[in-house]
């Protein structure tokens, strides 16, 4: 009895410690991305949807590289078309995978960091590039894709930026006020202004 009572204090005491535990963070720790995949696939739909998505993926994976643009236009538009028969979304990524390139390696070509086959190359993967952000614009005005998705993807692919400009341009009754009174002007109109004045004229 004692025996069973000591092992029932041994687990009630450890039990008792765990949840003071500290968790792990930072790079390494389980609890980064506690819901990234847990509970991924939940039903058979699921699994029938991962299926599916991996297959087509597959597909692009498996691309031998192009070698010329005339391949690549040809790889490219084969990819648009195969999306348009499966009825699967194009994306980026999987369009840079079709060519049998990276991600990387096809916008270094698209921004001249790295020579494409030609100066052509450049222009053929721009030109994909607004094929993808034409259809992504057509998913968001008809309700199918998240329109902070398209505002992420339109920053990281399109070149979207999120920034404001106030373009300040003298007229002939501005010659005469200082740079104190200009300030004074965007503060009473509620914007703020980081100014730093000197004695020189």
């Amino acid at each position: 009895m004692d025996k069973q009572k000591d092992e029932q204090n041994v687990v009630d005491i450890s039990s008792a410690v765990q949840p003071d535990k500290p968790k792990m963070r930072g790079r390494g720790g389980k609890a980064n991305f506690p819901a990234s995949r847990a509970g991924l696939i939940t039903t058979e739909e699921d699994r029938r949807l991962v299926s599916k998505l991996l297959g087509e993926v597959l597909v692009e994976y498996r691309k031998e590289k192009v070698k010329s643009d005339e391949e690549l236009a040809e790889r490219l538009n084969d990819y648009f078309a195969r999306c348009s028969q499966t009825g699967q979304i194009p994306t980026i990524e999987e369009m840079c995978m079709s060519t049998g390139f990276t991600y990387a390696a096809v916008y270094d070509w698209e921004t001249g960091r790295r020579q494409g086959f030609s100066a052509e190359t450049a222009n053929i993967i721009k030109k994909a590039k607004e094929f993808i952000k034409t259809f992504d614009a057509k998913l968001v005005t008809s309700g199918k894709l998240n329109f902070l998705a398209y505002c992420f993807r339109g920053k990281q692919y399109y070149g979207f930026v999120d920034k404001q400009e106030i373009a300040i341009t003298p007229t002939q009754n501005d010659a005469d006020v200082s740079a104190e009174d200009i300030a004074r002007r965007y503060i009473e109109d509620g914007r703020t202004v980081e100014t730093t004045f000197s004695d020189e004229q």
